[in-house]
């Protein structure tokens, strides 16, 4: 997800075939072979599609971002689950062909239905955890997502921008559903700006309405909502408070809002009491990493070991340092921890899951895959435990 994008790069990680089918499709090109050009040879077909005039490259530039975006293992989750939605199972067809941006570009052009939902999703799972702000509510009330209710959220979050901060006078919202998951995708315009460029000879300041995204996941099993915007605490709450009404039907007071404190004082003795179930995948779970503040002072050491061989090698490690110093003087402000999973009866390989807590309320985690079995093993252990307030 963090590499950067350009035209080389992604010719060399696509087929040939893919390629001159895109650019068939889009009536350029034609005149080349690129059948007889080797895989990953790609210079005859970068110099090829240089000769296209700016307009036509720009406009391919924005697929090939998104595809290569895609071409990874999150993206391709994303458009498994998305495929899922509409009743069509694509893990065996995608696992027939080579590598991630075989595959992205297969679905960008076989399955175009699958596409606007799963390049969202992907967008999503990349926000780290930390930018995500929840809160709970009272009921666990059904989201509604019928256009009505839809232009309504649009017409409210729009009405609240355009007031409050001069600007959102339009915004759009598209709403997917991704397993036991509503997500909703809102596009306030933000602020005019004059952007620099060039459009073919000629250099011009054209006036830009960009729009700024903000993300809404609404879970009815778990009764919560998640929310990823920029902004400051108290937009973030009226925006919180719009969408649970508009869509939830929930007046203030009726949602409430998740102060998660992770408690790091239970990794403080050896042999942490970690909780899980034989059935949750989880082989063992041991601290490798320990941030430690001394009280009293501004002075933090950090200690890191390699549990493989001793689970407790970490705090042998603390004790040998400050043999000198009371435990009591020492408080954990971050945990690196390492969990270990039941190897794969297939292949036999075995999968680890390297991830860190933060005092107070940060987690490296994320919110699906094996990543939900460890938040519930560090719920079941007591480690993350939630302080609730109402709102309003």
């Amino acid at each position: 997800m963090a590499r950067n994008y350009s035209p080389k790069s992604f010719f060399r990680h696509v087929p040939n075939a893919m390629l001159k089918r895109y650019f068939s499709e889009r009536s350029v090109l034609s005149e080349h072979d690129f059948s007889q050009i080797p895989e990953t040879k790609i210079e005859p077909i970068y110099k090829a599609w240089l000769t296209l005039s700016d307009t036509q490259r720009g406009e391919m530039e924005r697929d090939f971002k998104e595809i290569d975006m895609l071409a990874c293992e999150g993206g391709i989750k994303a458009i498994i689950d998305e495929a899922d939605w509409h009743g069509e199972i694509l893990t065996g067809k995608l696992s027939d062909l080579a590598g991630f941006h075989e595959k992205a570009f297969w679905v960008f052009l076989e399955r175009p239905k699958y596409w606007p939902a799963a390049s969202a999703f992907c967008r999503a799972d990349s926000i780290n955890s930390s930018q995500w702000n929840e809160c709970k509510t009272l009921y666990n009330a059904p989201a509604q997502v019928d256009e009505q209710t839809i232009r309504g959220l649009e017409k409210n979050l729009s009405n609240y921008f355009h007031l409050k901060e001069g600007r959102g006078k339009n915004c759009l919202v598209d709403c997917y559903r991704r397993g036991n998951l509503d997500y909703f995708f809102a596009y306030p315009e933000d602020y005019a700006y004059a952007s620099i460029e060039w459009e073919g000879t000629t250099f011009k300041r054209p006036a830009r309405h960009p729009a700024f995204e903000i993300i809404f996941v609404y879970s009815q099993e778990e009764s919560k909502i998640s929310l990823y915007m920029k902004g400051n605490k108290e937009t973030k709450k009226d925006v919180r408070a719009l969408f649970a009404n508009t869509i939830l039907g929930l007046q203030l007071g009726e949602f409430i809002e998740n102060d998660r404190v992770y408690d790091l004082t239970l990794l403080e003795d050896k042999n942490p009491p970690f909780q899980f179930s034989p059935d949750s995948g989880i082989l063992s779970v041991a601290v490798k990493k320990l941030r430690l503040a001394i009280n009293g002072t501004k002075e933090r050491i950090t200690l890191e070991s390699q549990p493989m061989q001793n689970q407790n090698a970490i705090y042998e490690l603390r004790d040998k340092i400050f043999k000198n110093l009371p435990l009591s003087q020492l408080t954990i402000t971050q945990a690196g921890i390492v969990v270990t999973f039941v190897p794969d009866p297939e292949t036999g390989k075995t999968k680890t899951r390297n991830f860190e807590i933060s005092w107070p309320n940060s987690c490296s985690l994320r919110y699906d895959g094996h990543d939900a079995l460890i938040r519930k093993m560090l719920i079941d252990s007591g480690i993350e435990p939630s302080t609730r307030k109402i709102l309003g």
